[in-house]
């Protein structure tokens, strides 16, 4: 059997210590990742689109300067979205689905003629939320022609 000498017990504790060092560069490097994400979250939740609503487009019916009314979720999809999201935070959803649990949180329904109009708010808003790196976006394909669009708030590691 070796003897351990005073020299071999240093180097193993030097040995010890750099792995201990690298361990907790990448957790400092993990840790700076997820501030950033965070942040990023912050501006968003402060600014648009979740703050103001987006100036209300006003359509015209057949009777000239008379407005038709817009959905709300249409004017102010982010608003809902976030609702949403903090209902069901790690729940991939569609906009379609995104629309009907807004619905649903809200206890309201919005007229049949509107929800198309809201769902493509809900995915423009969505995009725009992915661009910032707060949602995360996935594609199944239900059939070879059909994909479905799925969404959910992007997971922060801790």
């Amino acid at each position: 059997m070796a003897r351990i000498n005073g020299e071999t017990i240093i180097q193993q504790k030097i040995t010890e210590l750099n792995h201990q060092i690298i361990h907790f560069e990448e957790c400092v490097k993990q840790a700076k990742e997820q501030q950033i994400i965070l942040r990023k979250a912050l501006v968003a939740l402060r600014a648009e689109p979740f703050s103001t609503p987006m100036k209300q487009v006003i359509k015209r019916e057949k009777v000239p300067n008379r407005p038709v009314d817009i959905s709300p979720y249409s004017r102010r999809s982010s608003e809902f979205i976030a609702k949403v999201f903090k209902r069901y935070p790690n729940q991939w959803m569609s906009a379609n689905e995104m629309m009907w649990k807004a619905f649903e949180i809200e206890g309201k329904t919005e007229h049949k003629s509107y929800h198309h109009s809201i769902v493509t708010a809900f995915s423009h808003a969505l995009r725009r939320l992915k661009e910032k790196g707060i949602v995360e976006r996935q594609e199944l394909r239900e059939k070879p022609s059909v994909k479905v669009i799925q969404w959910r708030l992007k997971e922060i590691g801790m």
